[in-house]
């Protein structure tokens, strides 16, 4: 808050002028500009700043102050401000007079130039980029006889209502993007998700109705999406069916290559429409295609002095600025300039936006910032998960010129030196942004260790998943054994539940699901979910997952974090867009447009989550701020995206930092590694650790201690489950039948293919048999890249099956992780150290077995702290303790040789922070106190530290250190004291840490000496005893 005080009144101060202006003539100009993003807290910077002069990369506002700029008249000025070829041009038409009115002698000739570059036949300008995009589809409709139109989602074409629609309509039909917009507006228009195959199929099959598919080759709100070989299919099927391809190339056209994105694409549309680049500043809309479109404008070719005339009929395309002589003076100078260059001005400027584009994404990755610089060409747009829009002012501040929508462009104006003063802007207002706050290190440097090049993988968890069939006839088949809903079914459940906290499983993931049978236990998991939390002690409890176009994004987070409150910050929340159209009967208006939806909702739960406020409208009419109650305890869950299997959906999960949480139905174990590595090498280019990307696998299980029975057992329940219709497209595949086959089949068929399909389908895509014959499965997995198996259990075993299974699962677990090397953290850490207990420690690991109470070896720290606090260099002081002293990252576990010390390497754990303000400060105090107090630490779990943090006001917080015995006593709690306040104090001053002794360690601490003859002696009395 204080850093954004600061910014603001700094950004105010610089450009005072710009923001009198905005606020004196508001009350007459209506400008929607002036209001891109506003937030009550930011509303103070929120005005376009107002420009004095300009002159090729830089401009000077009305206070004096100098930019650099890299909006350049929103991609429009490709050889900069006042581009000599241009400036002449216009100055030597201005100096005969405008002559608006007469045909000015430089539209022919700019006509053949743009023709000439682009391969083109013909070419007809407009005033702007709407009306060129306006004038091609008319030409378009014209030519076909043909009144659909398709666009594809997150596509920019201009203002006219008929390509301002959305998914979201009955069929494939669009909805208004806006008030105002008619649904007759965008009857016709259809719009469609670029890049998928799914589009193909539906264009190919309304084929005879559409007649142009509109593409913005490169969108400008997403340039790394390029998807070459779908453009490619686009074009054979479009000339097949007689659509027009329509190319938008209003910020593609001239600018990566004289032919645009043609020449990336290696595809040549029907029509296509230029702007921005060709008019270098001044209105200019332009179409050029082949000539048959074309002669809608004109009737085509004919020739004076001949017999005939127009022979084609047109359509009606006109305005009173088209061709107006400015611009044609200017378009006729800008494609003289691109023709005589050659394509090396393109690629020239290409290489240093590519060089730009590597050092920040380096800067980036290296900085542990949650950015990256995405580019086509020399246009390049920053992708982030985070919100920063406090990071534009901050260029601003540091003279880069940056507009509100957010997309910017290099031009042949900028030199190395404007290249280099951008980047050193962008690191250095991301350094500012951190030291006020915002993007803490995930672990305090130089502490951070390397982890080596060649360390194995550690072994997969293992969780538990329910998506089973609940029956309401009471038959018996499910794992209820009951109607659905009936207490017996629960009751199985929080069995399993309670069995996998207590075996040390890593997380219990609930579904959602609606009006079904499948799944008929969970139409709301986190009313499950609070269930668990209470019910266990140490195992994460996980959304797998909230169909988020179902919900209020609010009641999401709100409800999740109740959850995460009661199990002490154990939520994890997968997210899902949903598929199955019933569940949609809360929501039908968002089925057709729900994966837009869900990502949008997702990003409303993450900000919630963090504390932000999101704005709503009461009932009174009145916009307001809300945010969540009660806080969460995490500063943020690991979120997760679910995915069939889909290559794109683990990119999108990578880019916006999420895990996945997918299965086997729809996709070999082969493929699955293919996933996981893209999806590794995704985050890894959008600078994110691809390790610390947690990817869950559900995998249907069944074990027994006879591999031949187990396989019997489970064959009845297995093929009614495959069968059922909520699974039966993608049981197709898992099974090897062709969906086409499995739809037409009878119902004895079926039985057939389907049992005929078992073996194989448990060979290759479940855990059904032994601990032993599903050791070779559990390895490929873990050779795949998968950090966890979720064991769908309740696939239809009866009760007593489903308890004895879990036994079994438990030995494989436990012989995965002596197999493999021990395994990873239940919140995904690495690599473990094992070494046997001291006999201290052995002493106090017993008493915790024949204690009754769990939490008598506890230990508490507290502090009162006032004044201010810096919340996040705390955090950073935390890490740092765990990283330096290895006790705190230490477990025990009772082996077959004795009892051993588990030093996690790399473990991290987070301080948690609640809020009590407005709360009685003693009681609040007390009832945290208490809480630790009674904490039940599991030794073999862990983790035996837990940091928290207690903010009674702005200035008032309490911080509690809880730890259990074993790990720590007087002397080493006034060791850890100490090095936190170095730690605290190093981390503000942002130098390294300076200890007055080294850290101790737990592991091989030496056994104290004793005599042989003194254990004699107590093994005698306690032998008589």
């Amino acid at each position: 808050r204080a850093h954004t005080a600061s910014l603001i009144r700094r950004f105010t101060e610089r450009t005072r002028t710009s923001k009198k202006l905005a606020q004196q003539h508001r009350s007459v100009l209506a400008d929607s500009r002036a209001v891109v993003g506003f937030r009550d807290a930011t509303k103070e910077m929120l005005y376009p700043v107002a420009a004095r002069s300009a002159h090729g990369s830089r401009l000077v506002d009305v206070d004096g102050n100098t930019y650099t700029d890299i909006t350049m008249g929103f991609g429009a000025l490709l050889l900069g401000h006042e581009a000599e070829p241009v400036t002449e041009a216009v100055r030597r038409h201005l100096a005969d007079g405008l002559r608006f009115g007469p045909r000015s002698p430089d539209t022919g000739e700019a006509a053949a130039l743009l023709a000439s570059l682009t391969g083109m036949e013909r070419v007809a300008f407009a005033s702007s980029g709407t009306e060129a995009n306006s004038a091609a589809i008319r030409l378009a409709r014209a030519a076909t006889g043909r009144d659909k139109v398709v666009m594809f989602r997150g596509s920019y074409h201009g203002h006219i209502d008929s390509v301002l629609g959305r998914p979201g309509g009955p069929g494939q039909h669009a909805v208004p993007v806006s008030r105002g917009i008619p649904d007759s507006a965008v009857a016709e228009l259809i719009v469609l998700e670029y890049g998928e195959q799914e589009s193909l199929e539906t264009i190919d099959a309304l084929g005879d109705t559409i007649a142009a598919v509109l593409v913005e080759p490169v969108q400008c709100r997403n340039p790394g999406l390029r998807p070459v070989e779908f453009v490619r299919s686009l074009r054979e099927l479009t000339a097949r069916r007689g659509i027009v391809l329509l190319f938008d190339e209003m910020l593609t056209g001239l600018r990566p290559h004289q032919r645009g994105a043609q020449d990336h694409f290696g595809v040549v549309p029907d029509l296509a429409t230029y702007g921005k680049a060709l008019g270098a500043g001044f209105p200019i809309g332009a179409v050029a295609g082949r000539a048959d479109l074309l002669d809608g404008v004109d009737g085509g070719f004919w020739r004076y002095g001949e017999p005939g005339g127009p022979a084609r009929e047109t359509t009606f395309i006109g305005g009173t600025y088209m061709q107006h002589p400015l611009s044609m003076a200017a378009a006729r100078a800008v494609l003289t300039h691109l023709t005589e260059r050659g394509p090396g001005l393109q690629s020239g400027l290409n290489h240093r936006t590519q060089a730009l584009a590597d050092r920040l994404n380096a800067f980036f990755r290296d900085e542990e910032f949650p950015l990256e610089l995405a580019h086509f060409g020399s246009m390049f747009r920053f992708r982030h998960r985070a919100d920063l829009e406090l990071l534009y002012h901050h260029l601003q501040l540091r003279g880069v010129y940056v507009w509100e929508w957010r997309s910017f462009y290099l031009s042949t104006a900028h030199t190395e030196e404007d290249v280099n003063r951008v980047a050193e802007a962008v690191e250095g207002s991301l350094r500012e942004l951190r030291d006020g706050g915002f993007f803490p290190r995930s672990a305090p440097r130089p502490a951070a260790a390397v982890k080596p090049a060649d360390a194995p993988r550690p072994a997969p968890d293992f969780g538990v998943y329910f998506f089973g069939d609940y029956p309401e006839t009471g038959t018996g088949e499910s794992a209820g054994a009951g109607r659905a809903g009936t207490p017996e079914a629960y009751d199985a459940l929080f069995e399993t539940v309670r069995f996998a906290d207590e075996h040390g499983f890593s997380s219990v993931w609930l579904p959602e699901r609606h009006f079904d049978s499948f799944g008929g236990l969970f139409p709301n998991p986190s009313v499950l979910a609070s269930v668990v939390a209470r019910e266990t002690g140490r195992i994460r409890i996980n959304a797998g997952s909230v169909v988020l176009p179902l919900h209020d994004p609010v009641r999401v987070a709100e409800e999740w974090s109740v959850v995460d409150n009661l199990s002490g910050g154990r939520v994890g929340i997968g997210c899902a867009t949903g598929w199955h159209a019933r569940d949609f009967a809360l929501h039908p208006d968002r089925f057709a447009d729900r994966r837009r939806i869900a990502f949008d909702h997702l990003d409303e739960v993450r900000r919630l989550w963090r504390g932000e406020a999101v704005r709503r409208r009461t009932g009174e009419g009145a916009e307001a701020e809300i945010r969540i109650r009660p806080r969460p305890v995490q500063e943020e869950p690991p979120f997760f995206l679910a995915t069939s299997g889909q290559p794109a959906s683990y990119e999108e999960a990578a880019r916006r930092g999420l895990g996945v949480v997918t299965n086997l139905m729809s996709q070999t174990v082969e493929e699955l590694a293919a996933n996981i590595a893209l999806y590794r090498r995704t985050r890894a280019a959008c600078g994110l650790d691809p390790d610390a990307g947690r990817v869950t696998v559900l995998v249907h299980t069944y074990l027994g201690d006879d591999h031949a029975t187990a396989r019997a057992d489970a064959l009845e329940p297995m093929v009614r489950y495959l069968r059922s219709s909520l699974l039966m497209r993608s049981a197709a595949t898992a099974a090897g039948q062709r969906r086409e086959d499995v739809a037409a089949a009878s119902e004895e068929d079926l039985d057939y293919l389907f049992r005929r399909a078992y073996d194989r389908y448990c060979d290759r895509r479940a855990l059904i048999g032994t601990p032993d014959s599903v050791a070779p499965f559990v390895a490929a997995l873990h050779g795949a890249g998968v950090d966890e198996i979720a064991a769908l259990v309740d696939f239809g075993m009866d009760r007593e099956r489903l308890r004895s299974g879990l036994e079994h699962l438990d030995v494989l677990r436990r012989r995965t992780r002596e197999r493999v090397g021990v395994a990873r953290d239940t919140r995904g850490q690495g690599r473990e150290t094992v070494a046997p207990a001291t006999s201290a420690q052995r002493r106090l690991w017993l008493a915790a077995q024949l204690l009754e109470n769990p939490a008598a070896y506890n230990e508490t720290q507290a502090v009162r702290l006032r004044g201010p606090l810096d919340v996040e260099a705390l955090r950073a002081a935390v890490d740092g303790l765990v990283e330096r002293h290895a006790g705190l990252r230490t477990v025990f576990r009772g082996e077959d040789a004795g009892v051993v010390q588990v030093v996690r390497e790399g473990l991290r754990i987070p301080l948690a922070v609640s809020d009590a303000r407005g709360q009685d400060p003693d009681e609040a105090v007390a009832a945290l106190l208490s809480e630790e107090s009674h904490r039940a630490y599991d030794l073999a779990g862990g983790p035996l530290f837990t940091p928290r943090l207690l903010r009674l006001a702005e200035d008032d917080h309490v911080l509690v250190l809880g730890m259990h015995h074993i790990v720590t006593d007087a002397h080493s709690a006034a060791l850890i004291a100490g090095d936190l306040r170095e730690l605290y104090t190093a981390a503000r001053a942002g130098r390294p840490p300076v200890f007055a002794r080294p850290a101790g360690t737990t592991v091989g601490a030496p056994e104290p000496p004793h005599d042989p003859a003194d254990l004699v002696w107590w093994r005698e009395l306690l032998g008589e005893k």
